[in-house]
Protein backbone atom coordinates (compact mmCIF):
# COMPACT_ATOMS: atom_id res chain seq x y z
CA UNK A 1 0.00 0.00 0.00
CA UNK A 2 1.08 3.19 -0.90
CA UNK A 3 1.62 5.65 1.84
CA UNK A 4 0.13 9.31 1.16
CA UNK A 5 2.45 11.89 2.42
CA UNK A 6 1.70 13.41 5.66
CA UNK A 7 0.07 16.48 4.17
CA UNK A 8 -1.76 14.77 2.26
CA UNK A 9 -2.85 12.69 4.82
CA UNK A 10 -6.71 13.03 5.49
CA UNK A 11 -7.64 15.18 8.52
CA UNK A 12 -10.96 15.40 10.66
CA UNK A 13 -11.51 18.72 11.40
CA UNK A 14 -13.04 19.82 14.91
CA UNK A 15 -16.37 20.63 13.77
CA UNK A 16 -16.82 16.69 12.06
CA UNK A 17 -17.02 15.43 15.26
CA UNK A 18 -20.48 14.66 16.56
CA UNK A 19 -21.04 17.20 19.89
CA UNK A 20 -21.72 14.08 21.84
CA UNK A 21 -18.35 12.77 21.31
CA UNK A 22 -17.41 16.15 21.97
CA UNK A 23 -18.68 15.90 25.66
CA UNK A 24 -17.18 13.10 26.19
CA UNK A 25 -13.46 14.16 25.52
CA UNK A 26 -14.44 17.37 27.55
CA UNK A 27 -15.50 15.36 30.60
CA UNK A 28 -11.25 14.24 30.64
CA UNK A 29 -10.92 17.85 31.93
CA UNK A 30 -12.44 16.70 34.89
CA UNK A 31 -10.09 18.08 37.74
CA UNK A 32 -10.03 17.22 41.27
CA UNK A 33 -10.55 20.76 42.36
CA UNK A 34 -14.11 21.87 40.79
CA UNK A 35 -12.81 25.62 40.05
CA UNK A 36 -9.93 24.47 37.94
CA UNK A 37 -11.74 22.21 35.79
CA UNK A 38 -14.66 24.57 34.67
CA UNK A 39 -11.26 27.28 34.36
CA UNK A 40 -10.26 24.75 32.18
CA UNK A 41 -13.40 23.80 30.35
CA UNK A 42 -14.35 28.23 29.84
CA UNK A 43 -10.76 27.90 28.41
CA UNK A 44 -10.76 25.26 25.60
CA UNK A 45 -14.69 26.39 24.76
CA UNK A 46 -13.69 30.00 23.74
CA UNK A 47 -10.91 28.38 21.05
CA UNK A 48 -13.98 27.55 19.10
CA UNK A 49 -17.54 28.51 18.49
CA UNK A 50 -18.64 24.50 17.63
CA UNK A 51 -16.72 23.54 20.74
CA UNK A 52 -18.19 26.32 22.53
CA UNK A 53 -21.88 25.32 21.22
CA UNK A 54 -21.20 21.34 22.24
CA UNK A 55 -20.12 22.31 25.68
CA UNK A 56 -22.80 24.57 26.73
CA UNK A 57 -25.24 22.10 25.60
CA UNK A 58 -23.86 19.42 26.76
CA UNK A 59 -25.58 19.42 30.08
CA UNK A 60 -23.52 16.33 31.90
CA UNK A 61 -20.60 18.80 32.25
CA UNK A 62 -22.23 21.29 34.03
CA UNK A 63 -23.52 18.80 37.05
CA UNK A 64 -20.59 19.84 39.87
CA UNK A 65 -21.01 23.58 41.57
CA UNK A 66 -18.71 25.15 43.98
CA UNK A 67 -18.93 28.15 45.91
CA UNK A 68 -16.11 29.62 47.80
CA UNK A 69 -15.36 32.80 49.21
CA UNK A 70 -14.62 34.16 45.65
CA UNK A 71 -16.96 36.62 44.65
CA UNK A 72 -17.30 34.92 41.08
CA UNK A 73 -17.95 31.37 42.20
CA UNK A 74 -21.38 32.16 42.94
CA UNK A 75 -22.10 33.60 39.33
CA UNK A 76 -19.93 30.38 38.27
CA UNK A 77 -22.47 28.46 40.19
CA UNK A 78 -25.52 29.80 38.80
CA UNK A 79 -24.65 29.48 35.37
CA UNK A 80 -23.74 26.08 35.76
CA UNK A 81 -27.01 25.52 37.40
CA UNK A 82 -28.51 26.59 33.76
CA UNK A 83 -26.92 24.36 31.82
CA UNK A 84 -27.00 21.45 33.68
CA UNK A 85 -30.49 20.76 32.85
CA UNK A 86 -32.51 18.03 34.42
CA UNK A 87 -29.12 16.30 35.47
CA UNK A 88 -28.67 15.36 39.02
CA UNK A 89 -26.13 18.04 40.53
CA UNK A 90 -23.51 18.34 43.08
CA UNK A 91 -23.20 21.04 45.68
CA UNK A 92 -20.07 21.52 47.74
CA UNK A 93 -20.31 25.16 49.39
CA UNK A 94 -17.07 26.25 51.62
CA UNK A 95 -17.55 29.87 52.87
CA UNK A 96 -15.16 30.83 55.87
CA UNK A 97 -16.07 34.48 55.18
CA UNK A 98 -18.59 37.38 54.15
CA UNK A 99 -20.91 34.43 55.01
CA UNK A 100 -23.41 36.47 56.96
CA UNK A 101 -24.27 38.90 53.43
CA UNK A 102 -24.72 36.16 51.26
CA UNK A 103 -26.53 33.30 53.13
CA UNK A 104 -29.34 34.04 52.10
CA UNK A 105 -28.31 33.79 48.37
CA UNK A 106 -26.79 30.20 49.28
CA UNK A 107 -29.92 29.02 50.75
CA UNK A 108 -32.47 30.10 48.42
CA UNK A 109 -29.48 28.40 45.85
CA UNK A 110 -29.73 25.20 47.89
CA UNK A 111 -33.81 24.97 47.60
CA UNK A 112 -34.10 25.58 44.38
CA UNK A 113 -31.73 22.98 43.36
CA UNK A 114 -32.60 20.84 46.33
CA UNK A 115 -34.90 18.08 43.68
CA UNK A 116 -31.91 17.60 41.52
CA UNK A 117 -29.70 17.27 44.33
CA UNK A 118 -27.22 14.27 44.29
CA UNK A 119 -24.35 15.31 46.94
CA UNK A 120 -24.59 18.35 49.01
CA UNK A 121 -21.49 19.19 51.50
CA UNK A 122 -21.50 22.96 53.13
CA UNK A 123 -18.42 23.63 55.41
CA UNK A 124 -19.15 27.50 56.49
CA UNK A 125 -17.78 29.59 59.22
CA UNK A 126 -20.77 31.45 61.50
CA UNK A 127 -19.85 35.04 62.60
CA UNK A 128 -23.60 35.43 63.81
CA UNK A 129 -24.57 32.44 65.50
CA UNK A 130 -28.02 33.62 66.50
CA UNK A 131 -28.94 34.92 63.57
CA UNK A 132 -27.43 32.80 61.24
CA UNK A 133 -27.89 28.90 62.44
CA UNK A 134 -31.78 29.31 62.94
CA UNK A 135 -31.82 30.25 59.05
CA UNK A 136 -29.53 27.13 58.34
CA UNK A 137 -32.15 24.98 60.22
CA UNK A 138 -34.97 26.34 58.87
CA UNK A 139 -33.85 25.75 55.44
CA UNK A 140 -32.96 22.43 56.00
CA UNK A 141 -36.22 21.72 57.73
CA UNK A 142 -38.20 22.61 54.46
CA UNK A 143 -35.43 20.72 52.40
CA UNK A 144 -37.51 17.67 50.14
CA UNK A 145 -34.64 15.69 48.46
CA UNK A 146 -35.98 12.50 46.81
CA UNK A 147 -32.58 12.03 44.75
CA UNK A 148 -29.99 12.78 48.11
CA UNK A 149 -27.52 9.96 48.09
CA UNK A 150 -24.33 12.26 49.94
CA UNK A 151 -24.52 14.52 52.26
CA UNK A 152 -21.76 16.31 54.53
CA UNK A 153 -22.35 19.44 56.67
CA UNK A 154 -19.14 20.99 58.94
CA UNK A 155 -20.28 24.44 61.30
CA UNK A 156 -17.88 26.59 63.04
CA UNK A 157 -17.64 29.82 65.16
CA UNK A 158 -15.26 32.70 63.11
CA UNK A 159 -11.76 32.76 64.96
CA UNK A 160 -13.06 30.75 67.58
CA UNK A 161 -13.61 27.10 65.87
CA UNK A 162 -14.28 25.00 68.84
CA UNK A 163 -16.93 27.74 70.91
CA UNK A 164 -19.84 26.79 68.65
CA UNK A 165 -22.90 25.16 70.66
CA UNK A 166 -23.45 21.60 69.68
CA UNK A 167 -26.52 21.81 67.17
CA UNK A 168 -29.16 19.77 65.80
CA UNK A 169 -29.13 19.36 61.96
CA UNK A 170 -32.43 18.26 60.17
CA UNK A 171 -31.95 15.62 57.85
CA UNK A 172 -33.84 16.33 54.48
CA UNK A 173 -37.50 14.84 53.56
CA UNK A 174 -37.85 12.14 51.50
CA UNK A 175 -34.02 11.00 51.22
CA UNK A 176 -34.61 7.54 50.94
CA UNK A 177 -31.50 7.38 48.84
CA UNK A 178 -29.19 9.15 51.35
CA UNK A 179 -25.95 6.73 51.47
CA UNK A 180 -23.41 8.77 53.51
CA UNK A 181 -23.46 11.40 55.98
CA UNK A 182 -21.26 13.57 57.64
CA UNK A 183 -22.05 15.64 60.32
CA UNK A 184 -19.58 18.46 62.06
CA UNK A 185 -19.90 19.03 65.57
CA UNK A 186 -23.98 18.26 64.94
CA UNK A 187 -26.33 15.46 65.29
CA UNK A 188 -29.36 14.50 63.26
CA UNK A 189 -32.60 15.39 64.22
CA UNK A 190 -34.32 11.93 64.99
CA UNK A 191 -37.94 13.02 64.90
CA UNK A 192 -38.12 10.91 61.48
CA UNK A 193 -35.24 8.22 62.47
CA UNK A 194 -36.65 6.39 59.26
CA UNK A 195 -34.98 8.81 57.40
CA UNK A 196 -31.42 7.51 58.58
CA UNK A 197 -32.44 3.91 57.92
CA UNK A 198 -30.58 3.71 54.81
CA UNK A 199 -27.60 5.12 55.46
CA UNK A 200 -24.53 3.28 54.67
CA UNK A 201 -21.38 5.48 56.06
CA UNK A 202 -21.70 7.31 58.73
CA UNK A 203 -19.11 9.92 60.07
CA UNK A 204 -20.12 11.94 63.56
CA UNK A 205 -17.36 14.80 64.71
CA UNK A 206 -17.65 16.50 67.94
CA UNK A 207 -15.67 18.47 70.54
CA UNK A 208 -16.74 16.36 72.87
CA UNK A 209 -19.30 13.62 72.57
CA UNK A 210 -20.85 13.21 76.05
CA UNK A 211 -22.26 17.00 74.96
CA UNK A 212 -23.63 15.69 72.10
CA UNK A 213 -26.28 15.28 73.60
CA UNK A 214 -24.94 11.40 73.70
CA UNK A 215 -28.66 11.11 73.92
CA UNK A 216 -29.38 12.28 70.55
CA UNK A 217 -26.30 10.71 69.15
CA UNK A 218 -27.03 7.25 70.58
CA UNK A 219 -30.97 7.51 69.10
CA UNK A 220 -29.24 8.45 65.75
CA UNK A 221 -27.35 4.91 65.93
CA UNK A 222 -30.16 3.14 67.01
CA UNK A 223 -32.10 4.29 63.65
CA UNK A 224 -29.11 3.38 61.14
CA UNK A 225 -29.64 -0.12 61.80
CA UNK A 226 -28.58 -0.64 57.83
CA UNK A 227 -24.98 1.50 58.79
CA UNK A 228 -22.09 -0.42 57.41
CA UNK A 229 -19.46 1.82 57.95
CA UNK A 230 -19.15 4.21 61.16
CA UNK A 231 -16.62 7.10 62.09
CA UNK A 232 -16.42 8.68 65.36
CA UNK A 233 -13.36 11.90 65.81
CA UNK A 234 -13.23 14.09 68.58
CA UNK A 235 -11.90 17.24 66.96
CA UNK A 236 -11.14 19.57 69.75
CA UNK A 237 -7.51 19.31 71.29
CA UNK A 238 -8.38 19.72 75.16
CA UNK A 239 -11.14 18.22 76.98
CA UNK A 240 -14.56 19.59 77.64
CA UNK A 241 -17.13 19.21 80.78
CA UNK A 242 -16.91 16.49 83.47
CA UNK A 243 -15.51 12.78 83.10
CA UNK A 244 -17.32 9.69 84.20
CA UNK A 245 -15.45 6.72 85.58
CA UNK A 246 -15.85 3.22 84.52
CA UNK A 247 -18.84 2.51 86.88
CA UNK A 248 -20.49 5.35 86.14
CA UNK A 249 -21.18 5.03 82.81
CA UNK A 250 -24.74 5.11 81.28
CA UNK A 251 -26.61 2.37 81.56
CA UNK A 252 -28.75 1.86 77.93
CA UNK A 253 -30.36 -0.73 75.83
CA UNK A 254 -27.95 -1.95 73.29
CA UNK A 255 -27.48 -0.38 70.27
CA UNK A 256 -28.14 -2.91 67.44
CA UNK A 257 -25.61 -2.49 64.37
CA UNK A 258 -26.11 -5.64 62.61
CA UNK A 259 -24.97 -4.38 59.34
CA UNK A 260 -21.84 -2.49 60.25
CA UNK A 261 -18.20 -4.35 59.47
CA UNK A 262 -15.73 -1.22 59.66
CA UNK A 263 -15.69 1.22 63.01
CA UNK A 264 -13.51 3.62 63.90
CA UNK A 265 -12.77 5.50 66.78
CA UNK A 266 -10.32 8.72 66.89
CA UNK A 267 -9.19 10.54 69.74
CA UNK A 268 -12.85 9.92 71.20
CA UNK A 269 -12.72 10.83 75.07
CA UNK A 270 -11.77 7.39 77.16
CA UNK A 271 -14.92 7.43 78.89
CA UNK A 272 -17.43 7.51 75.95
CA UNK A 273 -15.42 4.67 73.97
CA UNK A 274 -15.94 2.40 76.66
CA UNK A 275 -19.64 3.11 76.66
CA UNK A 276 -19.82 2.83 73.44
CA UNK A 277 -18.07 -0.71 73.21
CA UNK A 278 -19.77 -2.07 76.21
CA UNK A 279 -23.03 -1.24 74.28
CA UNK A 280 -22.93 -2.37 70.96
CA UNK A 281 -23.67 -5.60 69.33
CA UNK A 282 -22.52 -5.68 65.60
CA UNK A 283 -22.57 -9.66 64.87
CA UNK A 284 -21.01 -8.95 61.22
CA UNK A 285 -18.16 -5.84 62.65
CA UNK A 286 -14.73 -7.43 60.94
CA UNK A 287 -12.53 -4.14 61.20
CA UNK A 288 -11.96 -1.53 63.75
CA UNK A 289 -9.65 1.09 63.67
CA UNK A 290 -8.82 2.83 67.52
CA UNK A 291 -6.77 5.98 67.47
CA UNK A 292 -5.71 8.00 70.73
CA UNK A 293 -2.99 9.53 70.72
CA UNK A 294 -4.12 12.92 71.95
CA UNK A 295 -3.84 13.37 75.40
CA UNK A 296 -6.71 13.57 77.94
CA UNK A 297 -6.60 15.07 81.51
CA UNK A 298 -3.07 14.08 81.76
CA UNK A 299 -2.53 16.64 84.72
CA UNK A 300 -5.68 15.34 86.94
CA UNK A 301 -4.57 11.54 87.94
CA UNK A 302 -8.27 11.58 89.53
CA UNK A 303 -9.53 11.08 86.21
CA UNK A 304 -7.22 8.37 84.85
CA UNK A 305 -9.46 5.70 83.43
CA UNK A 306 -9.77 2.51 84.73
CA UNK A 307 -10.05 -0.24 81.70
CA UNK A 308 -10.45 -3.23 84.01
CA UNK A 309 -13.90 -2.50 85.07
CA UNK A 310 -15.16 -1.90 81.94
CA UNK A 311 -17.93 -4.40 81.27
CA UNK A 312 -17.53 -6.28 78.08
CA UNK A 313 -19.54 -6.91 74.50
CA UNK A 314 -20.65 -10.07 73.62
CA UNK A 315 -21.13 -8.32 69.82
CA UNK A 316 -17.47 -8.20 68.55
CA UNK A 317 -16.46 -12.17 67.95
CA UNK A 318 -16.65 -11.14 64.44
CA UNK A 319 -14.17 -8.71 64.49
CA UNK A 320 -10.75 -9.61 62.51
CA UNK A 321 -8.50 -7.03 61.96
CA UNK A 322 -7.73 -4.08 64.52
CA UNK A 323 -5.78 -0.93 64.01
CA UNK A 324 -4.25 0.24 66.75
CA UNK A 325 -2.62 3.74 67.49
CA UNK A 326 -2.58 4.54 71.30
CA UNK A 327 -0.27 6.47 73.21
CA UNK A 328 0.32 6.40 77.39
CA UNK A 329 -0.96 9.69 77.70
CA UNK A 330 -4.04 9.16 76.13
CA UNK A 331 -5.08 6.05 77.74
CA UNK A 332 -3.13 6.33 81.02
CA UNK A 333 -2.09 2.33 81.55
CA UNK A 334 -1.47 0.78 78.32
CA UNK A 335 -1.48 -2.71 80.28
CA UNK A 336 -4.63 -2.01 80.66
CA UNK A 337 -6.05 -1.41 77.06
CA UNK A 338 -4.06 -4.20 76.04
CA UNK A 339 -6.06 -6.75 78.49
CA UNK A 340 -8.76 -4.83 77.75
CA UNK A 341 -8.47 -5.56 73.61
CA UNK A 342 -7.92 -9.01 74.23
CA UNK A 343 -11.04 -9.65 76.03
CA UNK A 344 -13.35 -7.55 73.41
CA UNK A 345 -11.92 -8.69 69.92
CA UNK A 346 -11.34 -12.53 71.07
CA UNK A 347 -10.72 -13.69 67.26
CA UNK A 348 -8.67 -10.86 65.87
CA UNK A 349 -6.26 -12.36 63.19
CA UNK A 350 -4.66 -9.07 61.91
CA UNK A 351 -3.49 -6.54 63.95
CA UNK A 352 -1.69 -3.38 62.71
CA UNK A 353 0.33 -0.80 64.90
CA UNK A 354 2.50 1.95 64.94
CA UNK A 355 6.37 1.13 66.17
CA UNK A 356 6.64 2.43 69.47
CA UNK A 357 2.75 1.89 71.00
CA UNK A 358 2.93 -1.24 69.28
CA UNK A 359 6.12 -2.44 71.02
CA UNK A 360 4.34 -1.31 74.40
CA UNK A 361 1.31 -3.88 73.61
CA UNK A 362 3.50 -6.53 72.23
CA UNK A 363 5.23 -6.02 75.83
CA UNK A 364 1.86 -6.28 77.73
CA UNK A 365 0.53 -9.21 75.69
CA UNK A 366 3.34 -11.28 76.34
CA UNK A 367 3.98 -10.91 79.82
CA UNK A 368 -0.29 -11.96 80.35
CA UNK A 369 -0.53 -14.43 77.89
CA UNK A 370 2.64 -15.96 79.67
CA UNK A 371 1.53 -19.07 81.10
CA UNK A 372 3.87 -18.67 84.14
CA UNK A 373 1.90 -15.41 84.86
CA UNK A 374 -1.43 -17.51 85.98
CA UNK A 375 -4.56 -15.09 84.77
CA UNK A 376 -6.81 -14.27 87.90
CA UNK A 377 -9.55 -16.48 88.18
CA UNK A 378 -12.84 -15.91 86.12
CA UNK A 379 -10.19 -13.62 83.76
CA UNK A 380 -11.71 -14.17 80.33
CA UNK A 381 -9.07 -12.94 78.27
CA UNK A 382 -8.27 -14.39 74.86
CA UNK A 383 -5.09 -15.34 73.96
CA UNK A 384 -5.94 -14.80 69.78
CA UNK A 385 -5.53 -18.18 68.58
CA UNK A 386 -6.21 -17.04 65.23
CA UNK A 387 -3.88 -13.96 64.87
CA UNK A 388 -1.94 -14.59 61.76
CA UNK A 389 -0.52 -11.22 61.12
CA UNK A 390 1.29 -8.52 63.02
CA UNK A 391 2.59 -5.17 60.88
CA UNK A 392 4.69 -2.51 63.19
CA UNK A 393 5.16 0.27 61.23
CA UNK A 394 7.64 3.50 61.68
CA UNK A 395 5.03 6.59 61.92
CA UNK A 396 5.56 6.99 65.74
CA UNK A 397 9.28 6.35 66.50
CA UNK A 398 12.34 8.66 65.41
CA UNK A 399 15.21 7.09 63.22
CA UNK A 400 17.97 5.88 64.30
CA UNK A 401 16.97 5.97 68.25
CA UNK A 402 18.74 2.60 68.84
CA UNK A 403 15.20 0.89 70.08
CA UNK A 404 15.40 -1.37 67.34
CA UNK A 405 17.16 -3.87 68.37
CA UNK A 406 15.20 -3.86 71.58
CA UNK A 407 11.67 -4.66 69.36
CA UNK A 408 13.50 -7.71 68.11
CA UNK A 409 13.35 -8.73 71.23
CA UNK A 410 10.17 -8.35 72.06
CA UNK A 411 8.93 -9.93 69.26
CA UNK A 412 10.65 -12.99 69.92
CA UNK A 413 9.15 -13.55 73.22
CA UNK A 414 5.63 -12.66 72.25
CA UNK A 415 6.10 -16.11 69.62
CA UNK A 416 8.22 -17.63 72.13
CA UNK A 417 5.17 -17.37 74.37
CA UNK A 418 2.06 -18.22 71.82
CA UNK A 419 4.46 -21.50 71.28
CA UNK A 420 4.18 -22.22 74.63
CA UNK A 421 0.57 -21.94 74.64
CA UNK A 422 0.68 -24.24 71.66
CA UNK A 423 -0.63 -22.05 69.29
CA UNK A 424 -0.38 -21.55 65.38
CA UNK A 425 2.68 -19.91 64.21
CA UNK A 426 2.21 -16.29 62.49
CA UNK A 427 1.88 -15.78 58.70
CA UNK A 428 3.17 -12.62 58.34
CA UNK A 429 5.34 -10.40 60.74
CA UNK A 430 6.27 -6.97 59.34
CA UNK A 431 7.80 -4.17 60.75
CA UNK A 432 9.88 -1.05 60.06
CA UNK A 433 13.68 -0.88 61.47
CA UNK A 434 16.22 1.69 60.91
CA UNK A 435 19.10 0.56 58.04
CA UNK A 436 21.35 0.59 61.19
CA UNK A 437 19.89 -2.65 62.90
CA UNK A 438 21.66 -4.31 60.54
CA UNK A 439 25.05 -3.60 62.38
CA UNK A 440 23.74 -4.69 65.81
CA UNK A 441 25.54 -8.42 66.54
CA UNK A 442 22.63 -10.04 67.58
CA UNK A 443 21.33 -9.13 64.40
CA UNK A 444 21.33 -12.64 62.15
CA UNK A 445 20.16 -14.52 65.21
CA UNK A 446 17.24 -12.57 66.18
CA UNK A 447 16.00 -12.91 62.87
CA UNK A 448 17.11 -16.87 62.42
CA UNK A 449 15.52 -17.48 65.63
CA UNK A 450 11.90 -15.55 64.86
CA UNK A 451 11.96 -16.96 61.42
CA UNK A 452 11.78 -20.60 63.09
CA UNK A 453 9.04 -19.93 65.07
CA UNK A 454 6.66 -18.24 62.01
CA UNK A 455 4.93 -20.44 59.50
CA UNK A 456 7.82 -20.19 56.95
CA UNK A 457 10.90 -18.56 56.19
CA UNK A 458 9.30 -15.53 54.20
CA UNK A 459 7.12 -14.60 56.92
CA UNK A 460 9.18 -11.72 58.32
CA UNK A 461 9.14 -9.22 56.33
CA UNK A 462 11.58 -6.09 58.19
CA UNK A 463 11.28 -3.19 55.91
CA UNK A 464 14.02 -0.55 55.84
CA UNK A 465 12.68 3.01 58.02
CA UNK A 466 12.52 5.91 55.72
CA UNK A 467 15.32 8.75 56.33
CA UNK A 468 16.45 5.88 58.48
Amino acid sequence: MTRLPKSQAPQAAITDLPPEVIATILQDLYHTSIGLYYSDLICVTHSNSYLRQAAINASNLWTSIEITDKPASFELAKTCLNRSGGQAIDIYIRMNKRLKSRLNGLLAMVTYAVSRLRSLAIRVCLSDLNHEWPQINACFQQLVAPHLRYLRVEVAMFHEPFTLPHQTLPIPQGADKLRTLSLNNLTPDVSTPSILSSVKSITFSSKWFWASPYQTLVEALRASYSVEELTLARTAVVSYGPRRTADSLPTIPPINLPRLHHLTMKNVENDFVAFLLSNIVAPELEVVVLQQTEPLDTANHNLYFDWKRVPVSSGFHSVIELHVNIGVVAVHHMDQIAIFLARLFPNVERVYMPWRAGRELVQEWTSYWNPLNAPPAGDKVSLWPELRQIVLTGQDCVAGSGYCPYLLEDILLLLQTRQRCKLLPLELLRFEACESVKTWEGYRGACHRIRELLSSLGALDVTPREGS
